[in-house]
């Protein structure tokens, strides 16, 4: 828990939280990095920093039966946009969430959509741009769903 608050914690503070020894936390840290646990780190960065004004939640339906619709997802994830991509229940299987510095880039991004996977892989889409963020401080899980 203490780690996903502050992904830049040292060993040493972090052990003196926990009151386990530094070579414990780094072990416990590396096992769980080799296990996947642990993708990465990253930094939350509030968009307007970075130029990046507008975010958007891009719905895709997908055509039914697809046999490339894993690759073609694969696909996207690699455009420089996207920050998310996330399958999900209801009559679009797909979500993508994805900043873009203004709304020529947003129909940009579209059109490659469009032009790529449209009638061949997506049947539509449906984009809902994000007016204002309250809070968004990546995966919070409660103490008692840890696996050990």
């Amino acid at each position: 828990m203490e780690l996903r608050k502050n992904g830049r914690i040292t060993f040493t503070d972090l052990s003196k939280k926990l009151g386990l020894s530094v070579a414990s936390i780094k072990n416990r840290v590396d096992k769980l990095e080799r296990l996947g646990a642990i993708k990465g780190y990253s930094a939350l960065v509030e968009p307007a920093f970075l130029e990046e004004y507008l975010q958007a939640l891009i719905e895709l339906e997908l055509l039914a039966d697809d046999p490339r619709a894993e690759m073609v997802l694969q696909e996207i994830g690699k455009l420089e946009n996207v920050l998310g991509i996330y399958k999900k229940t209801g009559e679009f299987q797909v979500m993508i969430r994805a900043n873009f510095r203004n709304m020529d880039e947003l129909k940009s991004f579209l059109r490659l959509l469009s032009q790529r996977y449209l009638r061949k892989n997506l049947r539509r889409w449906r984009v809902t741009i994000i007016l204002d963020v309250i809070k968004d401080n990546g995966v919070q899980i409660s103490k008692g769903s840890q696996r050990r």
